[in-house]
């Protein structure tokens, strides 16, 4: 069930691979791979016909992983044009060197990607001198483009990463980011990598094949090939045992072998000549050699870029010239041409780690040295720390340096390794302190928190100085903020805010700010003294000083402590006053993410839909502008559920889709989005489905909000279906004074009314009054006027309460409270019997529930017209049976997005959205966008 072939030609470590014809050069008879070569026919085969696939091929070393890459791309010459890189272990530190080399052909398209993704890109390559790193999302939708950006008629794209344990991070992140967006776009990729390997999780979630060794007979003529036919069966045999049926491992034993040995006339060595013992054999290879062929393999194995020219150069350093590397190619150990290449990567690692630890310290200040004009500065940096033989400021400082110029590019993995280096250098404790907290916080941001953790633990060593204490606090958090445990992020965020208020007080109300959003993140699951009461316990603690500046930082964190402490009776004219700070503040600051993440849960907790509209695509737009991804996250929440509470269901899901692919993209899953539209569509058996996803996410992290929003989807629905006692239960615990459900109190005292409880309306109706009177827009007015017609006892007032419902919520943004106020009015018509009236309360109730999408409640609508005679039909929800991503992509079409726009928003490739576009103009049987806009403009809503 395995594949092997014939010792291939040198490769070159962290090169890319040349295309087919190279391929065919290294491939000889494949033995017993049918059933991994039918696999990976198949996503060829998928490009051929306009799709993609991907398949990860996962085994351990000599296997024959890169072997079936081999046969890919021979298969594949011709109509595909093949990509190929093989990562190597001395890279899996440098910052995108991966997606530099994988990317190197197709950067001529960069002036086609849109603007951020190309600035993202330019100065992940170098092209662009910007303080801001690029944003990792932004990188891998540049990529994405680069990739996928093909003209009509071109060739299929075969892409092939072996190795890819090795891959640093950043680009493995990338490159994964894009397997999983592709869908229409004629490309096949397939990685293969190393599945006992440090980096083997890093591709995790994709298709894979596990890749094991031989059987018996296919491992038995791979045998008879190496030996000539020479082998005497009993010797095959232990062979194959000893072995494991592993093809290099086989290879190899057959090398080391003398024909005596092979034909059984002579003992076998005991024991076989296999995994470290191949090691020891390329030692004894290369201890064979003259010196300056040694000191030549050393200084190739040393060098990660491959380049021959920087071989030379270190060699008028060591002491050899071309002539040295004879007698190595010779025995077919490494191949120079324009590029280095061992045969295989076991030979460059029993090289390096065979020599002696001073020679290979001669080496690197050798390299360091030729590398001075003809390379990157940090790789330079990287060779004098390998030479380092005990601290030293000097090159400390240059890795320090080296740091900021590849955290600019946007490489914080390659900042943090560069950083945690100097640390190791520096000999002063409190600068090594320094140098190794900037490595976990960039390890932090690159998303390594084990690294980030044992970066962070060496800094807090050094004692005694609160400053430092504090940040090594901010820095925890934001491990614990990584590893999704908010309350444990908030906890360290109020440590570190008591450490610095004694010296810093401005900094440590800033971190409170920060502690103040995660907080609102645990919401109740967070332990008592790391709760938004917590909070604000310790800015109350913490005073802004006369002669410190106000920042609007200050006003948010006031308000919410006065929330906290005082009530919010009491604080309202402190949360208008903060939302009104936050939406004049035109800072680009990173604090200023942190403040409108905290207004819009202000604005929520007002019941304000005005601010939180302004505040949340505010906060999109920021977040896109920088490329910010974890701001981003919060704005696409915010906005979604602006548009969700407003009734316009379409843009919604499509908001919430984004934030599901900002998860994916981290490796996560995001499912409340979905769950709150299957609560408005009426859809139970999602609704309970994703209901326990999200409960089982939110016991896994610590994130309580999610059962807050996890209550209202199913209240909702219970609502829908006139379950009001199940609603009431849903939404009474939800509703206390700093909940973000202000504007299901209407909700709570229609479910109270309807199920027999009027008196348990009284607490949501008084906290609607207190809002409406401190924020009187026409949403909480019309909800105010509402709530009071269902508890109203006289129907003349009733009737006017409802009319001044119908007409405030007829004055707001979305038709979805205008059609629940009707139809709770149409309702209470028809039980006056006045049922003319009632019919045309209900029906246009009904066609604006329908439109929306919103089905339960439009067939509560259809219940009640038919008890008033009157017989109406829902519309489907897709028209011509779209799937759920060819209706978002229509939506955005018939609001005249392009397909560049609809993908960047989408995170999917314009030839996917291409595709999409054309199967929808299919289904609905028109041919234009315009056509589109015309036939779904009732349902899509209007633009924002």
């Amino acid at each position: 069930m395995s594949e092997a072939r014939r010792i291939r030609p040198p490769r070159v470590p962290g090169r890319p691979r040349g295309t087919a014809p190279d391929a065919a050069r290294g491939v000889a008879e494949l033995v017993g791979r049918d059933e991994e070569r039918a696999r990976l026919a198949e996503i060829l085969d998928l490009a051929r016909r306009g799709m993609s696939a991907t398949l990860v091929l996962r085994g351990g070393p000599g296997v024959g992983k890169t072997t079936l890459l081999d046969d890919l791309a021979l298969r594949a010459a011709g109509d595909f044009e093949v990509i190929r890189f093989d990562a190597v272990e001395s890279e899996a530190e440098l910052g995108y060197a991966a997606l530099h080399q994988v990317l190197a052909s197709r950067l001529g398209g960069l002036a086609k990607l849109p603007g951020p993704q190309r600035g993202a890109l330019g100065r992940v390559f170098g092209f662009e001198d910007r303080v801001a790193p690029p944003d990792r999302l932004l990188v891998s939708l540049g990529a994405l483009g680069l990739l996928t950006d093909r003209p009509a008629g071109s060739r299929q794209l075969l892409c092939l990463v072996d190795d890819a344990q090795w891959l640093d991070r950043d680009s493995a992140d990338v490159l994964g980011f894009v397997a999983r967006r592709l869908y229409a776009d004629s490309t096949a990729m397939a990685f293969a990598l190393r599945d006992d390997a440090a980096g083997a999780e890093r591709l995790t979630g994709l298709p894979d094949l596990a890749v094991e060794g031989l059987d018996g007979r296919a491992a038995y003529g791979l045998l008879a090939r190496a030996a000539g036919g020479d082998a005497d069966p009993g010797v095959a045999g232990r062979l194959v045992d000893a072995t494991g049926g592993n093809p290099l491992a086989l290879i190899e034993a057959v090398r080391e072998l003398d024909p005596e040995q092979l034909s059984g006339r002579t003992p076998l060595p005991d024991p076989v000549p296999v995994g470290l013992q191949l090691e020891r054999g390329y030692l004894r290879e290369v201890a064979a050699f003259t010196a300056d062929t040694r000191t030549l393999l050393l200084a190739a194995a040393a060098d990660s870029t491959g380049s021959a020219d920087l071989l030379w150069r270190a060699g008028t350093l060591l002491g050899f010239g071309p002539h040295a590397a004879a007698p190595a190619e010779g025995r077919g150990l490494i191949a120079v041409r324009e590029t280095v290449r061992f045969r295989h990567p076991l030979i460059r690692s029993a090289v390096y780690y065979g020599a002696p630890r001073a020679e290979r310290a001669r080496v690197h200040a050798a390299l360091a040295a030729a590398v001075c004009d003809a390379g990157p500065a940090e790789l330079r940096a990287w060779h004098l720390a390998a030479a380092a033989t005990g601290p030293d400021e000097v090159v400390a400082a240059e890795l320090e340096l080296a740091a900021g110029r590849v955290r600019a590019r946007g490489s914080w993995s390659a900042a943090a390794t560069l950083l945690g280096r100097a640390g190791a250098l520096t000999p002063d404790g409190a600068a090594a302190a320094r140098r190794l907290l900037a490595a976990a916080e960039a390890s932090a941001v690159g998303g390594n928190p084990g690294r980030a953790q044992s970066q962070l633990d060496e800094a807090a060593a050094h004692r005694g100085d609160p400053r430092h204490t504090g940040l090594v606090l901010r820095a925890q958090a934001r491990i614990h903020r990584l590893a999704g445990a908010p309350a444990a992020a908030t906890g360290s965020l109020l440590a570190a805010a008591r450490e610095l208020g004694a010296v810093d007080v401005r900094l440590a109300r800033d971190i409170l700010v920060e502690a103040l959003v995660q907080a609102q993140v645990s919401d109740r699951m967070a332990p008592a003294g790391a709760d938004r009461r917590g909070v604000a316990e310790a800015a109350a603690a913490l005073p802004l000083p006369v002669s410190v500046p106000v920042t609007t930082g200050d006003l948010v964190l006031d308000a919410d402590t006065a929330v906290h402490l005082e009530g919010i009776a009491a604080a309202l004219p402190r949360l208008r006053g903060s939302v009104t700070a936050v939406l004049a503040a035109r800072s680009t600051s990173p604090e200023v993410f942190q403040w409108l993440a905290a207004a819009c849960s202000h604005a929520t907790v007002l019941g304000d839909d005005i601010a939180l509209y302004e505040l949340a695509w505010r906060l999109e737009s920021l977040a896109r502008e920088q490329g910010a991804v974890l701001p981003m996250a919060l704005a696409l929440s915010h906005t979604a559920l602006s548009e969700l509470i407003a009734g316009r269901l379409p843009d919604a899901e499509r908001l919430f889709d984004q934030r599901a692919a900002l998860a994916e993209a981290g490796g996560d899953v995001e499912h409340l989005g979905a769950l709150l539209v299957a609560g408005w569509r009426g859809d139970a058996s999602s609704v309970r489905e994703l209901s326990a996803a999200v409960d089982a996410r939110a016991a896994r992290t610590g994130q309580g909000y999610l059962l807050v929003f996890r209550s209202y989807a199913q209240a909702v629905l219970a609502l829908a279906d006139e379950q009001y006692a199940q609603a009431l239960l849903l939404l009474e615990d939800r509703l206390g004074e700093t909940s973000q459900l202000k504007f299901a109190l209407v909700d709570a005292v229609e479910a109270a009314v309807r199920s027999g409880r009027a008196d348990r309306a009284k607490g949501p109706l008084a906290q609607l009054t207190a809002l409406a009177e401190g924020s009187p827009v026409p949403s909480l007015l019309g909800d105010l006027a509402r709530a009071r017609a269902l508890v109203a006892t006289d129907a003349l007032e009733a009737e006017e309460l409802y009319r001044k419902a119908v007409a405030h919520h007829g004055a707001t943004r979305g038709g979805g409270r205008l059609a629940r106020s009707r139809q709770v009015y149409g309702e209470w018509l028809r039980r006056e019997r006045r049922v003319k009236e009632a019919r045309v309360e209900l029906r246009a109730a009904h066609d604006l529930l329908d439109a929306m999408g919103a089905r339960a409640f439009a067939a509560r609508c259809a219940r009640e017209l038919a008890a008033a005679g009157e017989n109406i039909r829902s519309r489907d929800e897709r028209p011509g049976g779209l799937t759920a991503q060819q209706a978002r992509v229509a939506h955005l079409a018939a609001t005249g997005a392009t397909n560049a726009e609809i993908a960047a928003q989408l995170f999917l490739s314009a030839h996917t959205v291409d595709y999409h576009l054309r199967n929808v103009f299919r289904k609905l049987d028109v041919r234009s966008r315009r056509d589109l806009a015309r036939l779904t403009e009732n349902g899509a809503g209007q633009g924002r």
